[in-house]
């Protein structure tokens, strides 16, 4: 997909193709609008009368077989080992949406990369899907 712009209202359109045992990785800087499209993602795709909240503080939240975790916080990928996070990614009936992936790049590939920038308007964010 060819980079698109869409003002933040929009970002509930977003449709991705997601099906069990896919992986995610989301890059975007801070305060672009990451929690706003992951909400937006699972609500549209699974979860439409769910509160989908962010994993900020809790590393990740769980909607059935649906991941969706919040790296940032995480130093390398030992720690991201250390708390068994590998058996949710390696798990083939799960679908990981992962913020601030770079520490897992090595390890793990995924089946979406989605880049999103912010724009001098602050109510607009230019996104990149990507099928790998």
């Amino acid at each position: 997909m060819t980079k698109k712009i869409y003002k933040l209202e929009e970002l509930s359109s977003i449709k991705l193709k997601l099906s069990p045992w896919t992986i995610v990785f989301l890059y975007w800087d801070l305060a672009s609008g990451k929690t706003t499209l992951t909400k937006n993602i699972i609500k549209n795709h699974f979860w439409a009368d769910k509160d989908v909240t962010s994993p900020t503080y809790t590393y990740y939240q769980k909607y059935d077989n649906i991941y969706h975790f919040d790296l940032y916080r995480l130093n390398n990928f030992d720690e991201f080992i250390n708390i068994w996070w590998e058996e949710i990614l390696d798990n083939p009936n799960n679908i990981c949406l992962i913020e601030w992936p770079e520490i897992l790049e090595k390890y793990y590939s995924p089946n979406i990369k989605i880049f999103l920038n912010k724009l001098e308007d602050d109510y607009k964010r230019e996104i990149e899907i990507i099928y790998v």
